[in-house]
């Protein structure tokens, strides 16, 4: 045991910290960061590594963070481009690597990537345009007057108008120029150190998911691994989700080209332990050991023995998930008056973690499998473990389902077979393998297409994590007859107020539909307000109540087009609510493509003390321009009233396309408020 003494409600003391590392306290303390393989091969300046890879909550950030801390030379690049970039040919056009839709793609992202490089050095006063080699020089325009996407943005063009006049010799200078550049980059950095690690993160900011975002990263990694091997001046890396990974690996035909150069993401349970430990102790000023004596003064023994194995065993081992575990079941033993934390308050925050994270797997994967959480609800009630020929009448019952029809049938039918069905839950760690009394869950990094070894033997379980949210039960269930019947009681349908499951998907696609339609213009404008009022009450119910339109002030001297209590327990909204006093969010429609000082101004006029100071404003652009940061950055900075959130009519399709695919987090609003806070601090 330990001889440290701690104080009398040492729990009240404790931060564990936000589950998401962009708001976590390890942005300001590097005494939290714990080493792993991964960290330790992003570190190492002689490594061959660009992409690490991992699902969600598994520390991508947060290797960022350590990275910037650590090397002195970084570039940090959040590209806006996958949703932005228009490809000027059909997507088939783009499948064969070793064609020239695709090669030309890739150079353009080797050429904006090896810009950015020179435009560091300028801004860094290591290296100007005075005596410069001549295809830098040539480059100056690019490398001044743009940024990552916009540059990506006018190469694309230029390329792509070579290749479909069929200019072959302009097209053969464009595609030569990355060659030439890299030629003179290392040129240059043989006179000095001049070498920069690019960190390529937050992907979501503007992932749609579409076939287009995918071909544009596959030309982006592709384009990594060739600047890797060519030049030491640049060392990009790239930080990938999973299940994105997985769908980059089953569409690349030249794939072998990057496998050799990823990392993945994995966690023990020890280091998942540290971790906990470093967050538990860092109040006080007599630390416990790390390594088992912090856990104990915090947690009470289960059985004789130290419960990190009961949190370890319920857990996926991911930092997110069981910080956020721990979190709950501190708040529990607060609330039941425990000095430490007791297997009871470890069950009471059970049912809480278990149901928010069998939505947040359903919404990992609604991009690669829509609507699946409709799937994984099915299992309600039932057991915790299923013989092959259970798992084939649990399928048999899917099919003649009509809900799983409607809303599943663009993938469910490629995965009827009961091995395919086994595959794919147990690719997105849903279920697990047991045989001879072992089970066994897929490990980050094996391919969620691989084959696995299943025989009239092996039985398959659901992972603790997900069982009491399902209201699992202890038992095998060697088949499931024609009396059973499959419930879900509606477990993960979170829908608005008097709303049908039916009546919800409707609605959402009418309002897609009617968006896409609408004109812009004048004519127009009280049916985009409209339409904006259907997103807000559709995709942000859960933290945005009590929703009214065209609100006036006492004195009718104001009109907002919606204003929207912010009544949210958690997440963006909540952090939103509290930091800039939001109890009342305003949102402002404008039916028109470009914004205007005018617009900015408005809404920065509704900010008072009372009302809350964040704002949005939804327009029908998709680009932002410079004049609307410097609008924002007034707003945040300067007046230091507030802050304003522009969203582009691309923005508000992506809340209903999440939604429509059943997706249940509000990370897209999250990721661009993100993206602007980062412009204008």
């Amino acid at each position: 045991m330990s001889s440290i003494s701690l104080p009398k409600n040492a729990l009240e003391r404790i931060k564990i910290g936000q589950a998401f590392a962009e708001y976590d306290l390890i942005r300001d303390d590097p005494d939290l960061f714990v080493s792993t393989p991964s960290t330790i091969a992003a570190l190492n300046s002689d490594g061959q590594s660009c992409f690490f890879v991992g699902r969600r909550g598994a520390g991508k950030t947060a290797i960022v963070y350590e990275i910037q801390r650590r090397l002195k030379r970084t570039i940090s690049i959040t590209p806006q481009i996958f949703d932005l970039l228009e490809l000027p040919l059909d997507h088939e056009e783009f499948r064969d690597t070793r064609q020239r839709p695709f090669k030309s793609l890739m150079h353009t992202m080797e050429r904006a990537l090896l810009d950015e490089i020179i435009r560091t050095w300028i801004g860094d006063r290591i290296f100007d345009f005075k005596g410069a080699p001549t295809t830098i020089g040539k480059e100056r325009n690019l490398i001044e007057d743009c940024d990552f996407d916009q540059r990506v943005i006018s190469l694309t063009g230029e390329i792509f108008d070579a290749y479909s006049k069929k200019q072959d010799k302009l097209w053969l200078r464009q595609i030569n120029r990355s060659k030439e550049l890299i030629s003179e980059v290392n040129q240059i950095n043989q006179n000095g150190n001049f070498k920069y690690t690019i960190l390529i993160d937050r992907l979501d900011e503007s992932w749609d998911g579409s076939e287009s975002a995918m071909i544009c990263l596959m030309a982006l990694m592709h384009a990594a691994v060739r600047l890797n091997a060519s030049t030491s001046s640049v060392r990009p890396y790239i930080f990938i989700r999973e299940n994105i990974y997985d769908r980059i690996r089953s569409m690349d035909n030249e794939f072998s080209r990057l496998e050799t150069s990823v990392i993945f993401l994995d966690w023990s349970e020890r280091k998942l332990q540290e971790l906990v430990e470093r967050r538990l102790v860092r109040p006080f000023v007599s630390k416990p050991k790390l390594g088992g004596d912090a856990w104990n003064c915090f947690f009470e023994e289960i059985d004789g023995k130290s419960s990190v194995s009961k949190v370890m065993n319920f857990c996926q081992h991911r930092p997110r998930d069981v910080l956020m575990l721990i979190s709950y079941a501190i708040d529990a033993a607060i609330a039941n008056g425990n000095q430490k934390v007791s297997q009871a308050d470890l069950e009471d925050a059970s049912k809480r973690y278990s149901t928010s994270r069998l939505k947040d797997l359903g919404d990992e994967f609604s991009e690669n499998y829509p609507n699946i959480s409709i799937i994984l609800e099915h299992f309600y009630g039932l057991g915790s473990e299923f013989t092959l020929v259970a798992i084939e009448d649990f399928i048999g019952k899917l099919l003649v389902n009509e809900k799983i029809r409607k809303y599943c049938g663009s993938w469910f039918y490629d995965y009827t077979v009961p091995f395919r069905f086994v595959e794919l839950l147990y690719g997105i760690g849903f279920l697990g393998l047991s045989k001879k009394s072992k089970i066994a869950y897929k490990e980050s990094g094996k391919d969620a297409n691989a084959k696995l070894a299943i025989d009239a033997t092996v039985h398959f379980v659901i992972h603790p994590t997900y069982q009491p949210a399902l209201n699992i039960r202890p038992i095998l269930v060697q088949r499931l007859d024609d009396e059973t019947t499959l419930r879900n009681e509606g477990l993960l349908e979170d829908l608005p107020e008097n709303y049908q499951f039916d009546q919800y998907k409707n609605a959402l696609n009418e309002t897609l539909s009617a968006l896409k339609a609408l004109g812009t213009g004048y004519s127009g404008a009280g049916k985009f307000e409209d339409l904006v009022g259907e997103v807000i009450k559709l995709c942000f119910f859960r933290s945005l109540t009590n929703i009214q339109p065209k609100v006036r002030t006492h004195d009718g001297s104001t009109i907002r087009d919606w204003v929207a209590s912010n009544r949210a327990a958690n997440g963006f909204w909540e952090v939103i609510r509290t930091k800039y006093g939001a109890t009342q969010i305003v949102w402002e429609c404008k039916n028109y493509e470009e914004l205007h000082a005018d617009d900015f101004h408005q809404v920065s006029h509704y900010f008072s003390n009372t009302f809350g100071k964040f704002g949005v404003i939804a327009f029908r652009g998709s680009e932002i321009k410079d004049s609307y940061i410097k609008h924002i950055a007034n707003v945040a900075n300067k007046n230091q009233v507030g802050f304003i959130l522009p969203i582009t009519q691309k923005d508000l399709e992506v809340f209903l396309r999440q939604a429509i695919n059943g997706a249940f987090k509000e990370a897209h609003i999250q990721d661009r408020y993100d993206h602007f806070v980062r412009q204008v601090s």
